[in-house]
């Protein structure tokens, strides 16, 4: 019934499209077909495309090979409001991708590079760093996406987008259907992007350029195993964290004065040199280790040891309970009753699911 109402109106209205010159249409929707390579449906709104047509759809390419009616049987020709599949394109349109035919397939690679450069443009300022949500500094990974069908490509980016995003957050430069291109390693490599692609091959000339260029492709035919492919990308481009671990605590029990020659005095040490004879009351002491020392529950000063000694020996560590002598480097001003704090920093990648300001 709307139908008819539709064609009536249209038939008062005479709403007419030219059913002559270079056609005009729009991608329906993208597929690949068995045997034909990608079959674009394509609904003509002015002209007529013919067989071997050179024509450009979004950032796609091609010529004209096969035009098929809904039954899949040949046409020569298809003119307004025909829907018909079309066989030839180099790259998989997008669904509402407009569809023109250009005079040469020389024109239609002008124009395709043409939108690739505009595209390349967008990806890098949206690749550019910026300050994250609430003041804080999320990190961008840059990735393209590639999928065998736009049902596909839908379900990869649902995947993709549950991922916390205020330490490293994964944007998507370019997505589409169809197998990765030389022209999407290119894209990755100009904004250092790695390619996801789901369920698509890798084009040999494509691989072949990402190897030269080393550009990372990562190939999944099930979700789950994209998604932990992602996750694993988004932590290694988390900056590791410094963290400080104590190791071992001493009490100065007494402080020396030590004078020294030139040729007996290590870096560090001066020619009236502090020796703080302490004993270990937790964990170790270690010669070279990083230390606080501590007065009246302040921090006064830090740095590390140059000498730690059991009585006149040069020792690498001394236990709970054992005393010792300790000489820090360039510094002197030890007094009994301060606590020496001996700790190590330990680098680390924190999870991408921990929070920031959570490191302990």
């Amino acid at each position: 019934k709307r139908m008819r109402i539709t064609m009536m109106q249209a038939e008062m209205l005479e709403l007419r499209a030219a059913p002559d010159g270079p056609a005009e249409g729009t991608v329906l929707e993208s597929v690949m077909g068995k045997g034909l390579g990608i079959l674009s449906t394509v609904l003509v709104q002015r002209g007529a495309l013919r067989q071997g047509d050179h024509v450009v759809a979004g950032q796609s390419w091609g010529k004209v090979r096969l035009l098929l009616d809904e039954e899949g049987a040949q046409l020569s020709e298809a003119g307004p409001a025909v829907p018909v599949r079309v066989s030839g394109m180099r790259d998989m349109p997008r669904a509402g991708d407009e569809l023109l035919v250009v005079p040469s397939e020389a024109r239609a690679k002008e124009v395709v590079e043409f939108r690739l450069l505009r595209a390349e443009a967008q990806a890098l300022a949206a690749a550019a760093p910026r300050r994250g949500r609430k003041g804080r500094g999320a990190k961008l990974l840059p990735a393209l996406l590639k999928a065998e069908s736009f049902g596909s490509l839908e379900a990869a980016r649902e995947g993709l987008s549950h991922f916390p995003s205020t330490r490293v957050e994964l944007k998507l430069v370019r997505e589409g259907v169809g197998p990765v291109t030389e022209s999407d390693v290119q894209l990755a490599q100009s904004v250092g992007a790695q390619v996801i692609a789901f369920n698509v091959p890798l084009e040999s000339k494509a691989a072949g350029l990402a190897a030269t260029l080393q550009v990372p492709v990562h190939s999944h035919s099930i979700i789950y195993a994209l998604v932990d492919t992602a996750k694993e990308m988004l932590e290694a481009a988390i900056e590791p964290v410094v963290e400080a671990r104590e190791t071992g605590e001493a009490d100065v029990l007494e402080v020396f004065t030590l004078t020294l020659n030139r040729k007996d005095r290590a870096v560090g040490m001066s020619k009236h040199t502090a020796v703080a004879g302490s004993r270990v009351t937790a964990g170790q002491a270690s010669a070279g280790s990083a230390v606080r020392v501590v007065r009246g529950g302040e921090v006064i000063h830090e740095g590390d040891v140059i000498s730690l000694k059991h009585f006149k020996q040069e020792v690498r560590t001394m236990k709970k309970g054992s005393e010792c002598g300790l000489i820090l480097r360039d510094y002197a001003d030890l007094q009994s009753g301060d606590t020496i704090q001996f700790y190590e920093l330990i680098s680390r990648r924190p999870s991408l699911y921990e929070e920031q300001g959570s490191a302990k």
